[in-house]
């Protein structure tokens, strides 16, 4: 077994081993994308979130506005003595807290979108990496076989030499 041999060993090998290598790195680049994703998903649900509370303050605010303006209009009106001014106040109040759960829940439920696709597209990208994980096994393995199978070919023929020279 001579240079040769061993050269033609190793470039048989070479190309598994470099697969392999470059299926390692393409899955760590994968899981700490995957990390990426994930947070990202996290922040804009979170960024979600707040821009829901702050709007439904805001409107619980607005709507103390209105009902305020519809208590000073009945008083105008001369709606309270007859007690229709309270049928108005409890309509209006209901309208506006309808709008402010309805708004609210509808942000709400985007957040949580948000936060479930960036969950999905996590679990995705990592799935993805773990294939790539296993493939570099799978390269690395058969280019330590094709390695191992050309020096037991060697050996093989070295041994075939030995005894066609031993039988002259």
């Amino acid at each position: 077994m001579g240079f040769t041999t061993i050269a033609t060993a190793a470039a048989l090998a070479l190309p598994k081993v470099m697969e392999s290598v470059s299926l390692r790195q393409q899955s760590k680049q994968l899981s700490q994308a995957a990390q990426v994703q994930e947070r990202l998903a996290h922040r804009q649900a979170d960024s979600l979130t707040a821009t829901a509370v702050a709007n439904q303050q805001r409107s619980a605010r607005n709507a103390n506005s209105q009902m305020d303006k519809a208590a000073a209009d009945a008083v105008a009106s001369n709606l309270v003595a007859d007690g229709s001014a309270r049928v108005r106040e409890v309509d209006l109040a209901t309208r506006l807290q309808d709008e402010i759960t309805n708004a609210a829940n509808t942000s709400l439920q985007q957040a949580n979108a948000t936060r479930e696709q960036g969950a999905f597209t996590a679990w995705n990208t990592r799935n993805t990496a773990a294939r790539a994980k296993q493939q570099a096994r799978g390269a690395l393995l058969s280019g330590v076989g094709s390695l191992f199978g050309s020096f037991a070919g060697s050996l093989s023929k070295s041994a075939d030499s030995k005894v066609a020279n031993s039988r002259k």
